[in-house]
């Protein structure tokens, strides 16, 4: 059993729905500055990997990068995606290429997105990264930022999985709005092999 702690990006605190956009009009610089200290108090607790996730675009997941390279633990970069691209409009082929051939990434791949945008995701984490792929999305509903509630249909199928896993993912499970009833279901399905994530939702 592998304690992932969660180092989520910068547009959490704004509380306005950022994490989705990314481009928050900071530079690299500035966004480790905000990240450091989290990920110092995070390391301190003796965690055995990092969650980078629901990271929006390749500036923020740089700054995790570097910073995160400091404390030398495991990683795990994960982006929140939506279609082929990052959540700020990068190619998830440009995205995923950050982490080719660094080793304290352990894996790379998505969360806190759409269910039905997996698929291509986790071909191009594995094709672009040579590691194993992380998965773990949202229920299929979407965040109202302004409203403040979520809205639409869950579309999450645990049956999916196997596809996922076809394309290279070894460590899967939900995010936001996918509870510890469909969790068990995804342990049931992989079986005593297989790696479940569910984080708290965000």
């Amino acid at each position: 059993v592998w304690v992932a702690a969660s180092v989520g990006p910068y547009g959490a605190v704004t509380a306005d729905g950022a994490e989705y956009r990314g481009r928050y009009g900071l530079t690299i610089r500035e966004l480790e500055r905000f990240h450091r200290p989290r990920i110092e108090a995070l390391a301190a607790a003796g965690p055995d990997v990092l969650a980078l996730e629901t990271v929006p675009d390749t500036d923020e997941a740089q700054a995790l990068l570097r910073v995160a390279g400091e404390c030398g633990l495991p990683v795990w970069l994960s982006y929140t995606v939506a279609g082929d691209r990052t959540r700020a409009g990068q190619r998830l082929e440009e995205a995923f290429g950050l982490v080719a051939g660094e080793e304290q990434v352990v894996a790379a791949g998505v969360n806190c997105c759409d269910p039905a945008d997996v698929d291509g995701a986790v071909r191009v984490a594995a094709e672009a990264t040579g590691k194993p792929v992380v998965v773990y999305p949202n229920s299929g509903e979407r965040w109202d930022a302004q409203g403040r509630a979520w809205t639409g249909g869950a579309t999450f199928d645990p049956g999916q999985v196997r596809a996922w896993q076809d394309a290279g993912a070894r460590l899967v499970g939900g995010c936001c709005r996918v509870g510890p009833a469909t969790i068990a279901e995804l342990a049931v399905l992989l079986g005593e092999g297989g790696t479940t994530h569910e984080p708290g939702e965000s």
